[in-house]
């Protein structure tokens, strides 16, 4: 009897034993399992991630390649505009200066920076402002919604769209001061998104512009005529223009021919030019 005993308490501790190992193992498994999933749900994490990056980085280097790309088609096309103006004796010299080249310390340097080329001529200055913008962009809007459209025709929509958005940020955003916006419009994902510039191109280029034609006389003591233009290389670019009130300082041009057009106004319209002693006075001073 007391045998029966002893083997029944083992047969019990063993059954006890093998439900204690079983519940062990289990759990031990379930724990291997989540880390697992953990582990897994990491690296996909990590890989979305690095992936995210690196398009951010080829989207960057994409824009670098299109920007620069932008600066040397306008400098082409400046050159060939401005040759051919001097050949037909329009103008008697030119000069293309980028404004990357000039240093920090430069007495104008605040006010070119702004622009990409800078054209000196013995008729006029000519400020350059080159965007290589392929979105549909909300050009020169301000926040003021009571300004009536001046058109009638298919851009109604598009300058109601335009003022309505620029007074929304700016009410959102801004001060009570009066400004003008410049924005574009990405569709992406099933989304409408504007994003907006924190400087508005074309007010940006008058007023240096101004400035610039200010300094240069001074320095010569000679009036010479500056004119900014914000110049869109891409044909592509759909630019709503708004209603604000514009300069008398700058001008947008979006073709080749507008910008021969222009700059063949200017020089036209320019009463005063140059000597080739101010020419090169100027030219010294702007390098």
């Amino acid at each position: 009897m007391f045998l029966i005993s002893i083997l029944l308490i083992i047969i019990v501790l063993l059954i006890i034993i093998v439900f204690i190992n079983h519940h062990l193992m289990k759990h031990k498994l379930d724990t291997e399992i989540y880390s697992k999933n953990q582990l897994v749900n990491k690296i996909s994490m990590v890989t979305s991630e690095n992936t995210h990056l690196k398009n951010q980085m080829l989207d960057i280097d994409a824009n670098n390649d299109t920007y620069h790309h932008g600066l040397r088609k306008a400098k082409q096309v400046l050159n060939e505009i401005l040759s051919q103006y001097k050949t037909d004796a329009q103008i008697k010299f030119y000069d293309i200066i980028a404004t990357s080249n000039l240093a920090v310390k430069h007495p104008l340097f605040e006010y070119a920076r702004t622009f990409d080329y800078i054209i000196i001529t013995d008729k006029g200055l000519f400020n350059i402002n080159v965007k290589n913008w392929k979105q549909k962009t909300f050009y020169h809007f301000n926040a003021d919604s009571n300004l009536e459209t001046l058109s009638n025709n298919d851009d109604t929509v598009n300058q109601t769209v335009g003022r309505y958005i620029a007074n929304q940020y700016h009410s959102q955003f801004q001060t009570t001061r009066k400004t003008n916006y410049t924005f574009i419009e990405r569709i992406k994902n099933n989304s409408v998104i504007f994003e907006f510039y924190n400087y508005d191109p074309y007010e940006q280029s008058s007023q240096n512009a101004k400035v610039l034609e200010d300094k240069i006389n001074e320095h010569l003591k000679r009036q010479i005529k500056s004119i900014g233009l914000v110049y869109f290389t891409d044909g592509s670019v759909n630019i709503i223009d708004g209603p604000a009130i514009r300069g008398n300082y700058a001008e947008t041009v979006s073709s080749k021919s507008s910008l021969k057009e222009v700059i063949g106004e200017t020089l036209a319209s320019s009463n005063e030019s140059l000597t080739e002693e101010q020419y090169n006075k100027l030219v010294n001073y702007m390098h």
